[in-house]
């Protein structure tokens, strides 16, 4: 009887533990569901800032590249010329590296990380010399794994970066953000509008606008599914 029991504490320990081992996949990370394989997003600041990128996952949910495409200028998408590639190296989970490339003289622009410090925290640092950004992000989640609050240092183009975003849900879906830049003291709120889901629960569109109703951003999401 002692055995079986000692059989199943050792048995137990070892579920907690690799439970506790486990890292959300950059799916996860981002609130989405399912298993897409490609999710492109436009978004719209104003009729003359159009952004636009597409992010590549892999059959387990970790992202392999992300390709970003010129932000400002009209007419089609798809005309718009490509100006950054990020690539993901995801051999060791909890720490995974990536780096962005200049797809113009394909010189590696910025280097960096992304590190699971616990079941509820992960670290984000990123370093581009060549324009004199150094960051370093905090990224805090609830045990339901949706991200609750962003704590961001470092500088930008040599400007001080400190501010502190936080999060809020409502049926687990995004419903408004809270932003303090610990610089300037200054704190903002933008408010999600007219969310859209597919048949995954996955956001194919969105608005963002301040206090005042004023839209300041939208974004539209295409999915494409293993």
């Amino acid at each position: 009887m002692k055995t079986k029991l000692s059989y199943l504490f050792i048995l137990l320990c070892a579920l907690i533990n690799g439970q506790g081992k486990s890292v959300m996949n950059d799916l996860q990370f981002s609130n989405y569901s399912w298993n897409p394989k490609t999710i492109t997003e436009i978004i719209t600041f104003s009729p003359e800032n159009i952004s636009k990128n597409i992010s590549y996952y892999d059959r387990e949910g970790f992202l392999t590249k992300i390709e970003y495409y010129n932000a400002i200028g009209t007419g089609s998408s798809n005309e718009r010329s490509l100006n950054k590639i990020i690539s993901y190296n995801s051999k060791d989970k909890a720490k995974r590296h990536f780096e962005a490339i200049n797809p113009g003289n394909k010189k590696i622009e910025t280097t960096g990380s992304f590190e699971k410090i616990s079941d509820s925290l992960y670290k984000r640092v990123s370093h581009n010399s060549v324009h004199s950004i150094s960051l370093s992000k905090l990224f805090y989640f609830d045990k339901n794994n949706r991200l609750i609050k962003t704590e961001e240092t470092g500088n930008f183009f040599e400007t001080p970066v400190n501010n502190v975003i936080l999060y809020t849900y409502i049926n687990g879906v995004k419903s408004e953000t809270l932003l303090e830049d610990l610089t300037s003291d200054k704190k903002s709120k933008l408010i999600y509008k007219n969310v859209k889901l597919d048949l995954h629960a996955n956001p194919v569109y969105e608005e963002l606008v301040d206090d005042q109703g004023t839209m300041q951003q939208k974004t539209e999401r295409i999915f494409e599914y293993y």
